[in-house]
């Protein structure tokens, strides 16, 4: 039967959900007007706040925060595809973690900012000599417009991604784009994978987009959708490894035993791994 769930399909404003799956304990439903997957019901925005703290300091947040290498040559990657688009003048990275994105950027010239609700992230960034301001991006009041925003592995984690699209369209410059990445349930790691599928992560993940969903919410916030493209992630097998450790212990068993034979210089060099995530690049119309 379809669900009524409480709040509308976030890609398309539709109030019919049809189920799909469980997980951990979470209802995974579809929007019967698109592609969008989500939980149903959604959590609470305090549990969330509380999972992320515990999260940074400990579990799989933790994992990726200590991951250096790996998180500089992702976010080198992503500067890789970007920059080409974007029109001079200033870049914000919302959610910016412990500030990868803005390292990367620097390393290039760009005057760049962040903004983050993880303590332990903005600790972190701030000892590294960056701009990052611990405030949320509904409180959030920038002090000049941008040439770009960037929003990476951020959206599939939001209650309400389209208010926060609302709110980057007005401080965007004159032709400056909006950089998104979230992992995509139309990949074939996703069809493959099933329910097993590793960014099937509740309840760090609650929203779970297609390049159509993806360009739906986009439109339905005032963007034009200018580019979607695979976006690999450049991450070393252990990395991987540890990641699943924390979000999928069947799935981590599986990939140990793989990889046990695997001499450690393998394991430890960083590759390009198509994880199954899109970035869509836009500007306001």
């Amino acid at each position: 039967m379809p669900s009524g769930a409480a709040s509308p399909c976030a890609a398309c404003g539709a109030d019919r959900f049809r189920p799909r799956f469980e997980k951990q304990g979470y209802r995974f439903v579809r929007c019967q007007a698109c592609t969008l997957v989500r939980l149903d019901p959604l959590p609470e925005q305090e549990a969330l706040t509380a999972f992320y703290d515990e999260s940074y300091r400990s579990g799989a947040y933790a994992t990726f925060a200590s991951a250096d290498a790996v998180r500089m040559a992702t976010a080198a990657a992503r500067l890789h595809v970007v920059r080409p688009l974007v029109p001079p003048g200033p870049w914000l990275d919302v959610g910016c973690s412990t500030g990868s994105s803005l390292r990367a950027a620097a390393a290039h010239g760009i005057d760049a900012e962040g903004i983050e609700l993880s303590a332990t992230a903005v600790d972190a960034a701030r000892a590294a000599g960056l701009r990052v301001e611990r405030v949320s991006a509904e409180e959030f009041r920038p002090r000049r417009p941008y040439a770009c925003v960037t929003t990476f592995d951020l959206l599939e984690h939001l209650l309400e991604p389209g208010a926060l699209l609302a709110r980057v369209r007005g401080w965007l410059l004159p032709g400056g784009c909006l950089a998104v990445t979230v992992p995509d349930i139309g990949s074939v790691a996703a069809r493959l994978m099933g329910r097993h599928w590793y960014f099937y992560a509740p309840p760090a993940h609650v929203q779970y987009f297609d390049r159509a969903s993806l360009a739906a919410l986009l439109g339905r916030h005032g963007f034009q959708t200018r580019r979607i493209v695979n976006a690999p992630k450049i991450i070393t097998l252990d990395y991987a490894l540890s990641v699943l450790d924390a979000f999928d212990a069947r799935l981590h068993r599986i990939a140990r035993t793989l990889m046990a034979p695997l001499p450690g210089g393998l394991r430890r060099r960083l590759v390009r791994l198509p994880v199954g995530e899109i970035m869509a690049i836009a500007t306001p119309v």
